[in-house]
């Protein structure tokens, strides 16, 4: 049995498990449909069992598919601590880093990520990162389930068994688009707002933090920051972004800031990590580096993320 082809063979049966089936792996394995489904008939051939049923009737795994599976997972388990555990008596950073991030935070200046994932590479050149954009939820429970080392990103938790590291701020302004019936309009009180129809980020729940003062028409829910970046660009919602996010659509006129006095806030950004399961030398340089070049870092970390209700003066916290 050629161990390294079967390997490269368990880490790809494992890839069209997590994506539910061979055609959505294509994408994601860069990988022709008759290549993926050839590697696995070898696998099996090569283990001398059938791990999935793969047809017209869909994708599904075998009893002994989900044996292997569970198996694999505790081979590259093992794969990994030790290649930690050689970067550590050889005192140097390797194995492989599993950061999960938020999604569009790149236009943010603020954002440490970027220099220290560059400071990261210049300290670990045999070092294998894989980076997962997720929303807060999903990443908070990747952590938990170990299927990534380190998260970054506005997160509201109150888990002990989880390390937090306050990071940067990220700035949030309600928009509307061009073409809105208030665009333009100066002198706008939060009675002009009532009634607009309004696009939620549904799992920050921020018609929370603005329902005390504006009845907003809450007829919309996306669960990604484009999302909400499309209906605003309508012209027909409002909504809030990032300010660093919207500002091209603000420079050429598409989105406008509305009462930004009054209806803006502030997200802590964080990083967090487990805080009993032994973190790899990777995970705990990211983490130094992430730090580092976030500026300015509290000298306490608050237990959640901070933010500012819309119409409560500047400067001011719930």
């Amino acid at each position: 049995m050629q161990a390294s082809v079967d390997l490269k063979r368990l880490k790809l049966f494992r890839q069209v498990v997590e994506c539910g089936g061979l055609s959505a792996a294509e994408t994601v394995l860069n990988i022709n449909l008759p290549t993926i489904s050839a590697h696995l008939a070898a696998l099996e051939s090569s283990l001398g069992m059938r791990l999935c049923e793969r047809g017209r009737k869909g994708f599904r795994l075998t009893a002994q598919g989900r044996s292997v599976l569970a198996a694999s997972d505790r081979l590259f388990e093992s794969v990994e601590s030790f290649r930690s555990e050689i970067g550590e008596m050889s005192q140097r950073i390797s194995g492989h880093l599993r950061l999960g991030l938020v999604d569009n935070t790149i236009s943010d200046d603020h954002s440490p990520v970027v220099p220290a994932l560059r400071a990261l590479r210049e300290q670990g050149e045999d070092l294998e990162i894989g980076i997962d954009v997720r929303n807060p939820f999903e990443l908070e429970r990747a952590l938990q389930e170990e299927r990534i080392d380190v998260a970054v990103g506005p997160f509201l938790l109150t888990d002990p068994e989880i390390e937090q590291f306050p990071l940067h701020r990220e700035r949030l302004s309600l928009y509307l688009g061009q073409g809105h019936e208030l665009y333009g309009r100066k002198g706008l009180t939060l009675q002009d707002l009532a009634g607009l129809d309004y696009v939620m980020r549904g799992y920050l729940r921020e018609s929370q933090v603005v329902q005390q003062h504006v009845s907003f028409n809450y007829c919309a829910t996306a669960q990604s920051l484009e999302g909400i970046a499309q209906l605003i660009l309508t012209g027909r919602y409002v909504g809030y972004l990032p300010e660093h996010y919207a500002a091209g659509w603000q420079g050429s006129r598409r989105m406008q800031r509305l009462m930004p006095e009054a209806m803006s806030y502030d997200v802590q950004f964080k990083a967090i990590a487990p805080r009993k399961r032994r973190r790899s030398r990777a995970a705990e340089a990211f983490i130094r580096l992430v730090q580092e070049h976030a500026g300015e870092v509290p000298a306490a970390a608050a237990p959640t993320a901070t933010r500012r209700p819309a119409g409560s003066p500047p400067g001011t916290t719930p």
